[in-house]
C-alpha cells in the first residue's frame, strides 16, 4: 500500500465524520458554479437586467468565496483536533511531522477535489433548472442552455487552490504539539467553567449599547450604524463567552430546580458544551443573524412595495415646472392612454412638501379643499371643517412620520417658513387616502394653506407644486399587479416616453408611473431575492455542518461519560432525553438569538428605510431558519443517539 492508497483509506475509514463536511463543500461549490455559470453566460450582455443581476451574483460569488473559505479553515481544524490521538499513535511508531503534513494534505486535497468533482456535476445537473428560475425570478428574457466550460474552469481552480491553501496553512496545528498532546487527544480532564462578572456585565452593556445606537433619532448615521454592528457583535461574543456561563452558574444554585430528573446531567454538562462551543456559537449566531436581517429586508421591503403601490389612487402624477409646456404634454399623454383605449380622469392639485419632526419624516401638505376635490373623483369621504392652526394627517405605514402623529400636535417644518408649525392634531375621523408612492399626507384649512400661498416671494415661488393626478377607473384592483398587465406595460411606455421629452428639450415637466415604480422595485428586489436566497442557504448548511463537526468531535467523550453513568443506573430513556436536550440547545439557541437580534434591529431601522411593519418578515425569515435548523437536529440527534446507545450497559 503505497502512501496515496494510506491517505484514500484513512478518508474512507473515516467517512462518517467527513460526509458532512464533503456534502457542505460540494454545496458551495455547487452554488458558486451556477452563479458562474449565469455570470458567464453568452446571453447576459444582451439585457440591462441581465447586467445588473450578473454585478449582484458577482457580489455573491465574492461573500460564498470568503464564507467558504472560514468554513474550510474552521472544518479542517475541527478534524484534526478529533484526530490528534491518531496522529500521536502514528508519531510513536515513526512517523515524521513532515510525513504526517503530507498525509493531511493528501487527505483534504482528496475531500476537495471529491468535493469539487461533486459540486459541478450538480450543478451541471440543475444548470437547466437554475436557468429558468433566475429568469422567471428576475423577469429577463429566456435564457439557453450552453455547456459552461470556462464557469466550470473559473470554480474547480478557485476551489482547488482554496483547499490546497488551506491545508497547508493549518498544518501549522502539528508543530505546537509534543506527542503526549496528541496521544490525550479530546480525553483530557475538563476545568470548571469559569466567568468573569466584569466581562460578563460589559457584553449586557455592549448589547444594550447597540439597541441605543440604532434608536438614532436625528444623529443616526452610517458611523452610528457600523458601531452599532460593532458592539452588537463583540456584545454577542461575550454573551456566549460569559453571560450564558453566568446564568447556567446562577442556575445551579437552586436545588429544587436543580435535583429534579435528569437536569443535574445535562445542566452541568451543558455549562461545558457552551464554554466549550462559545465561539462556533457566536460564528453560527453572527452567520445566521446577518441572513436573517438579508432575507426580513428583502420581504419587508416586498410588502412595502405592495403598500406603496396599493395607498397610491392615482396611476400617473405629472408633475408642473414650467407653465409653457403643459399644453402639448397633456395632449400626448391624452394620445397616448387613448391610442390604447384607455378611459381616464384628470384633477390638479397644489401642495407644499414639508417634514414632521426630522428629515426622514417626509409629507405632502394640502389644503382641505385641495384634498376633497381628490376624495370626491375616488368617491371617497370628505373631510368636515378644519379650524386655523387645526390639521388632519395620515402617515404611511412603518414611515418615520407614523411616530410624530401620536400625540395631540404635531411640528410641520416647510422650507418656505423660519420655524416649524405648531398645529392641533384632529383624529381622523375620515381615513384619508395616500396622495402619491412614497408620501404621506397632512391636510390644512384652507385658510393656514391660503396663507401660506400669499407668504410666497418670487423666489421661492416654485416651493408649491402643481401636480395632475391621472385616475384611471379600470386599473382600480385589488392586490398588486403581474409585470404583464396593461398598467406596467403602458406605464413604462408612458414614463420613458416623457424621459425622452425631457432629454430631447421638447419639455420640462416630470411624469411618474405608479405601475412603473412598483415594477422596477419589484424587479431590483428579485434580483436580490434570487441572490441572497442561495446565500442564505449556505449560511444555514454552514452553521448546521459546524455544529455536526464540533459534536463529533466531542463523541468520544460522551461515549466514555454516558457509559460510566449507565453502570450507575442511567437508562436509555434518560441518555436519550439529556442527550437530546442538549444537542437542541446548541442548534436552536443560535436560531433563537439571531431572531431577536433581527427582530430589534430592523424595527429599530424599518422607518428610517421605509420598510414598513417588519414583524411578520422577520418571523418568517426566522421561522425558515427555524425549520431548516429542525431538519438538520432530526438527522443528527439520531446518527448521535445511536453512537451513545452502544456504549450503554
Amino acid at each position: 500500500m503505497n502512501f496515496l492508497q494510506f491517505a484514500f483509506n484513512n478518508v474512507r475509514r473515516n467517512a462518517r465524520a467527513y460526509f458532512a463536511y464533503f456534502l457542505s463543500s460540494a454545496f458551495m461549490v455547487m452554488i458558486f458554479f451556477t452563479y458562474a455559470m449565469f455570470i458567464f453566460h453568452p446571453g447576459i450582455a444582451q439585457s440591462e437586467m441581465g447586467r445588473m443581476t450578473s454585478i449582484g451574483m458577482e457580489v455573491a460569488e465574492y461573500i460564498i468565496f470568503v464564507f467558504s473559505i472560514l468554513f474550510v479553515l474552521f472544518s479542517i481544524g475541527s478534524f484534526l483536533k478529533a484526530r490528534s490521538k491518531e496522529f500521536g499513535v502514528l508519531s510513536l511508531l515513526g512517523a515524521t511531522t513532515g510525513s504526517i503534513n503530507r498525509l493531511v494534505f493528501l487527505e483534504n486535497l482528496i475531500i476537495g477535489i471529491g468535493s469539487i468533482v461533486a459540486g459541478l456535476a450538480g450543478g451541471l445537473l440543475l444548470s437547466k433548472l437554475f436557468l429558468l428560475l433566475s429568469v422567471k425570478v428576475t423577469g429577463m428574457n429566456r435564457l439557453p442552455f450552453y455547456m459552461p466550460w470556462k464557469a466550470m474552469g473559473f470554480t474547480a481552480i478557485a476551489f482547488l487552490v482554496l483547499f490546497a491553501v488551506l491545508s497547508v496553512f493549518t498544518l501549522v496545528f502539528f508543530r505546537k504539539n509534543q506527542v503526549i498532546e496528541l496521544l490525550g487527544g479530546s480525553s483530557k480532564p475538563k476545568t470548571e467553567p469559569r466567568v468573569s462578572w466584569v466581562l460578563a456585565l460589559l457584553g449586557v452593556a455592549l448589547l444594550a449599547s447597540a439597541v441605543l445606537l440604532l434608536k438614532g433619532g436625528e444623529g443616526l448615521d452610517f458611523p452610528k450604524v457600523m458601531m452599532a454592528a460593532a458592539t452588537g457583535i463583540w456584545g454577542t461574543y461575550f454573551f456566549y463567552t460569559q453571560v450564558t456561563v453566568a446564568l447556567i452558574r446562577l442556575l445551579r444554585r437552586s436545588r429544587r430546580l436543580l435535583w429534579r430528573g435528569t437536569r443535574l446531567l445535562w445542566v452541568s454538562e451543558m455549562a461545558y458544551k457552551i464554554k466549550d462551543n462559545a465561539r462556533m456559537l457566536f460564528m453560527v449566531t453572527v452567520a445566521i443573524s446577518l441572513a436573517c436581517m438579508s432575507v426580513g429586508v428583502i420581504l419587508a421591503a416586498q410588502a412595502q412595495n405592495e403598500r406603496i403601490y396599493e395607498g397610491d389612487p392615482f396611476a400617473f402624477s405629472y408633475g408642473i415646472y414650467e407653465e409653457e409646456f403643459v399644453e402639448a404634454d397633456v395632449a400626448w399623454i391624452d394620445q397616448q392612454l387613448s391610442e390604447q383605449g384607455i378611459r381616464y380622469e384628470t384633477i390638479e392639485q397644489e401642495s407644499f412638501s414639508g417634514y414632521l419632526g426630522t428629515m426622514e419624516s417626509y409629507v405632502k401638505v394640502y389644503s382641505r379643499s385641495e384634498y376633497n376635490k381628490a376624495a370626491a373623483l375616488l368617491g371617497k369621504e370628505m373631510l368636515p371643517e378644519i379650524g386655523k392652526g387645526q390639521s388632519v394627517a395620515h402617515a404611511m405605514e412603518g414611515s418615520a412620520a407614523e411616530r410624530m402623529l401620536k400625540g395631540k400636535t404635531i411640528p410641520l417644518t416647510l422650507s418656505i417658513l423660519g420655524e416649524p408649525m405648531e398645529l392641533e392634531l384632529l383624529p381622523n375621523e375620515v381615513p384619508l387616502i395616500g396622495s402619491n408612492s412614497y408620501t404621506s399626507v397632512v391636510v390644512l384649512s384652507d385658510a393656514d394653506f391660503t396663507e401660506l400661498k400669499n407668504g410666497l416671494t418670487e423666489e421661492n415661488q416654485n416651493r408649491l407644486y402643481r401636480d395632475i393626478e391621472i385616475y384611471v377607473p379600470s386599473w382600480q384592483h385589488k392586490g398588486a399587479p403581474r409585470l404583464q398587465d396593461p398598467e406596467i406595460v403602458i406605464g413604462k411606455r408612458l414614463f420613458h416616453g416623457m424621459m425622452n421629452r425631457l432629454e430631447n428639450k421638447v419639455t420640462d415637466n416630470y411624469m411618474s408611473s405608479r405601475g412603473r415604480s412598483y415594477a422596477e422595485t419589484r424587479e431590483q428586489l428579485s434580483m436580490l431575492s434570487f441572490v441572497g436566497i442561495f446565500i442564505a442557504a449556505i449560511f444555514s448548511v454552514s452553521s448546521a455542518s459546524f455544529l455536526y463537526f464540533k459534536l463529533y468531535s466531542e463523541l468520544n467523550q460522551d461515549r466514555r461519560m454516558y457509559h460510566s453513568l449507565s453502570k450507575i443506573g442511567l437508562g436509555d430513556r434518560e441518555m436519550r432525553y439529556s442527550s437530546s436536550l442538549q444537542i437542541a440547545l446548541l442548534f436552536f439557541i443560535p436560531v433563537v438569538i439571531s431572531g431577536i437580534q433581527t427582530m430589534v434591529v430592523l424595527s429599530l431601522l424599518g422607518a428610517r428605510f421605509l420598510l414598513g411593519d417588519v414583524t411578520v418578515p422577520v418571523l418568517t425569515a426566522t421561522g425558515a431558519f427555524l425549520a431548516a435548523q429542525l431538519l438538520y437536529y432530526v438527522v443528527v440527534r439520531s446518527r448521535y443517539v445511536v453512537q451513545l446507545k452502544r456504549v450503554m450497559v
